[in-house]
């Protein structure tokens, strides 16, 4: 974990100024978490718009030439996406990217990168495919060509119950005065934190979202601003006890939005090969019955140091 520079994050070791309105009373605010728990859900892949008629089963023809493809999935973010207990990848990215893959009838191959690699390793050709809980947002469309969005993602607020004793203070504008938030970086969350209003809180970005919430577990951070999914499961668990949300789900940018899978911006046999098969899949309603959080048995994982250094980002940014 590492404070954010100022050129990543404005945010970080400055004071902010300003003041929210209150966000309602305890009782709405629980309805309202739990009304984004039911629309999101655990694995937040719901379809974003009505299905189109059944396309035909693209072929691995139908593509420049047969070939085998590298999925960058977002490490430490399960069960969206990261290594599972056996090293191998899982999580709903991973299902998902596995198959539109099956359907194209090609092999997949996935690499597990930081969330601020992800873009820059499929800018520098060292993947052919971005799988991830990124929102669509005009600067990255400038940079890679989206597919259609299939799935809506979040982000919730969570922080170490005993900071926040009752509902009133986990919901007042100033809950995260003289306080240390923790997002990952590269990620929404790190946007969004940086245009949060959040008085006096002190922004530190982490390698990957888990890693952010180990530091609240261990007293380094005192919230967290993880994706909701992940959010949600850590709160299910016995180790979550402890934890608790700070007001309802965050859907609208740069904390949420459309997710869609990326490609290279040159690369439009495989973009209308993938699209192609992922309204099929859409169609079929396979999207919500593949979500799943456990490991994928034949992913094989391409570890990230094997990728060009080309791929590397040199500096940790939103």
């Amino acid at each position: 974990m590492r404070p954010s520079n100022p050129q990543a994050n404005g945010a970080a070791s400055r004071r902010h100024r300003g003041r929210r309105a209150a966000t309602g009373a305890g009782a709405a605010v629980l309805l309202l978490l739990l009304a984004g728990a039911g629309v999101f859900g655990l694995r937040a892949a719901l379809p974003v718009a009505a299905p189109l008629a059944e396309p035909p089963r693209p072929a691995a023809s139908s593509l420049p030439g047969t070939r085998s493809l590298t999925v960058a999935v977002q490490e430490g973010a399960l069960p969206l996406s990261g290594a599972g207990p056996d090293g191998r990848p899982a999580g709903v990215h991973v299902t998902v990217a596995r198959a539109v893959c099956e359907r194209l009838d090609i092999d997949c191959a996935f690499a597990i990168l930081p969330a601020d690699r992800l873009l820059e390793a499929l800018e520098a050709g060292a993947v052919d495919l971005v799988a991830a809980d990124l929102a669509v947002t005009p600067d990255r469309a400038a940079r890679v060509r989206f597919l259609a969005p299939h799935a809506r993602v979040a982000s919730l607020l969570i922080g170490r119950a005993g900071l926040w004793p009752d509902l009133e203070a986990r919901t007042a504008p100033d809950r995260l005065a003289g306080r240390v938030v923790v997002a990952a970086s590269g990620t929404d969350q790190a946007r969004a934190l940086a245009d949060m209003d959040a008085p006096g809180a002190t922004v530190v970005l982490a390698e990957h979202p888990r890693a952010g919430l180990d530091a609240l577990h261990r007293g380094e951070a005192d919230a967290a601003l993880l994706p909701l999914a992940m959010a949600l499961s850590e709160l299910a668990e016995p180790q979550g006890r402890d934890l608790v949300a700070l007001g309802p789900p965050l859907s609208a940018p740069p904390a949420g939005g459309a997710a869609a899978l990326a490609l290279a911006s040159g690369d439009r046999g495989l973009a209308e090969a993938a699209g192609t098969a992922l309204a099929a899949l859409d169609r079929a309603g396979a999207l919500r019955s593949l979500v799943r959080a456990g490991g994928d048995p034949v992913a094989t994982v391409i570890p990230a140091r094997a990728l060009p250094h080309g791929a590397a980002a040199s500096e940790a940014r939103p």
